[in-house]
């Protein structure tokens, strides 16, 4: 914007000295008059751009007129200077002066509409530098906003990870009073009775034999109470494997062909469902955009992260552009402190690197002992 300003004022101050020097030689009073002017000019526009600075120009302006009425066109940038400024009785002070001092010579409607065009081209600068600072106010809004919505999200992200542990250290202990309420005590009775038993087989064989088949049925109810407590403990909807076939499985735009190596029962909450997630963006983004006729999904697990593999054969595009989906799967590989690439040269290819996190670790050592 400033340099548009400045090329205007550069030009328009050249043409004045051209047209002073041109029709006669400049005295010394005026060279030092187009001097002052200049200088004025680049000391307002470098340091101080005030309204007062315009006025001292304006007074240097009318010096120059009592003697050379070229100077007169110089009145028109003075204009300019006001509009830029909103200053629009400064304006109408330029106006009155060109009355005043050309009202009776040939060259006042010329003066006039180079005041009106400067000014015009003035005020359009104006609305543009306002729109620009609207602009870039808007932008720093957006900004501020977007870093008070990350902030919010990553309290989200540590209470949600909190309400999940809650979650996980309820269930725990539910399962361990179930256990221990339905079948510690049956077993506990158990145990007295077989010691009992064993205690009897010298002294009394009929009533110990006795004592051991009552335990047997008892015992053999345990197992079928045992067997009913871990289906009534067991979730619903099945993780691992099998919840990412499932999600493969529901998905009819094209065929999709999918692998796997390492220990999905190794895998996190978390993990699993950060890479569910992104299967199911990737798989909607494939049926809107791609048209592609097969999906290849590679899922390769070991003791330090999960590499997850998404590729299609379909048209693929020159310019990525990030919309909610794509963003949506970078941050959540990104809060996490993974990795994200995507590519477009032969199809569309997404390939994450999450991390293991401590909970994936704690799980993989208790799934090997």
């Amino acid at each position: 914007m400033k340099r548009v300003k400045y090329v205007f004022k550069l030009i328009f101050l050249v043409y004045a000295a051209y047209k002073l020097g041109f029709e006669n030689m400049l005295s010394f009073e005026e060279v030092i008059i187009l001097i002052s002017l200049i200088g004025i000019n680049i000391f307002k526009e470098k340091y101080i751009d005030t309204s007062y600075l315009i006025f001292t120009s304006l007074f240097v302006i009318i010096l120059g007129i009592n003697f050379n009425n070229n100077f007169g066109i110089l009145l028109a940038l003075t204009a300019f200077d006001f509009i830029c400024k909103a200053n629009y009785v400064g304006v109408l002070i330029v106006l009155a002066l060109e009355v005043y001092f050309f009202n009776n010579t040939q060259d006042f409607i010329m003066l006039l509409m180079t005041t009106c065009i400067s000014s015009l081209f003035a005020y359009v600068l104006r609305m543009w530098e306002l729109k620009e600072k609207n602009y870039r106010k808007l932008l720093d809004e957006e900004r501020g906003l977007r870093y008070e919505l990350e902030q919010y999200k990553m309290r989200l992200l540590k209470s949600s990870k909190e309400a999940a542990h809650l979650a996980e250290v309820r269930e725990r202990n539910r399962i361990a009073r179930e256990i221990h309420d339905s079948i510690g005590h049956s077993t506990t009775a158990i145990l007295i009775q077989l010691q009992a038993a064993y205690k009897l087989f010298e002294r009394d064989d009929k009533k110990a034999k006795s004592i051991v088949n009552i335990c047997i049925h008892a015992l053999s109810d345990t197992v079928t109470l045992l067997r009913d407590t871990v289906h009534n403990i067991k979730p619903v909807e099945k993780l691992g494997v099998e919840y990412i076939q499932n999600i493969i499985k529901d998905f009819s735009f094209c065929p999709v062909n999918f692998k796997f190596t390492g220990d999905f029962n190794s895998l996190s909450t978390n993990n699993l469902e950060i890479t569910a997630a992104n299967i199911k963006e990737a798989l909607t983004n494939a049926a809107r955009h791609s048209r592609a006729t097969e999906i290849q999904i590679s899922i390769d697990i070991n003791e330090l992260y999960t590499r997850l593999y998404i590729k299609d054969n379909g048209v693929g595009c020159s310019n990525i552009k990030e919309g909610l989906g794509i963003t949506g799967m970078r941050e959540r590989i990104q809060n996490i402190g993974g990795n994200i690439s995507i590519s477009s040269d032969s199809g569309f290819i997404i390939v994450c690197i999450i991390p293991r996190t401590r909970e994936d670790n704690i799980g993989e050592n208790f799934n090997c002992r």
